[in-house]
């Protein structure tokens, strides 16, 4: 055996050991949800807010902060918290933030969450009836999988916190 082989065969050992492992290690109790095939492309989950909902969400895995429509928080009472900075490609905007005791996806649930109050009136127009955007914010605390071929969005807690 050559040692170009020799070295190429240890190089795809040591490529492939972290993979097995990592694999055996991450759980399989992946929370999964079905959600509604919307312009084929859009996922739309319902969200309990502090108990309360469920509400539907437009998922948005591009979205840093979870949105509520400013019209839901005041039914709900969510405390205001302050204001930001919200910068995008092509905006910026002052935004105002509010805290949710716990928000809810499923048999996932986050506590103490801030989110952002954002008017939702032009997702309303396009006719979808959702009252918030559930973004990074939430997501990042999962493993997320969106299976588009059987409308399944799956939440499992994330494989890098297993020891």
């Amino acid at each position: 055996m050559s040692v170009v082989t020799r070295l190429m065969s240890l190089l795809l050992a040591l490529t492939l050991v972290p993979l097995l492992q990592a694999e055996a290690h991450c759980p399989g109790n992946a929370a999964s949800l079905r959600f509604p095939s919307v312009a084929r492309s859009l996922i739309i989950v319902p969200v309990v807010i502090n108990h309360a909902g469920p509400y539907a969400f437009l998922v948005d895995t591009g979205t840093q902060l979870t949105m509520v429509d400013p019209s839901l928080a005041s039914e709900l009472h969510l405390k205001i918290e302050g204001a930001a900075n919200v910068v995008g490609v092509g905006f910026n905007a002052n935004s105002v933030l509010a805290r949710a005791d716990s928000l809810e996806v499923g048999s996932r649930s986050v506590k103490n969450h801030v989110v952002e109050l954002q008017d939702l009136e032009l997702l309303k127009t396009a006719g979808l009836h959702i009252r918030g955007i559930l973004g990074g914010s939430f997501l990042g605390h999962f493993d997320v999988l969106i299976d588009y071929a059987h409308n399944m969005l799956s939440l499992t807690q994330s494989c890098r916190s297993v020891t």
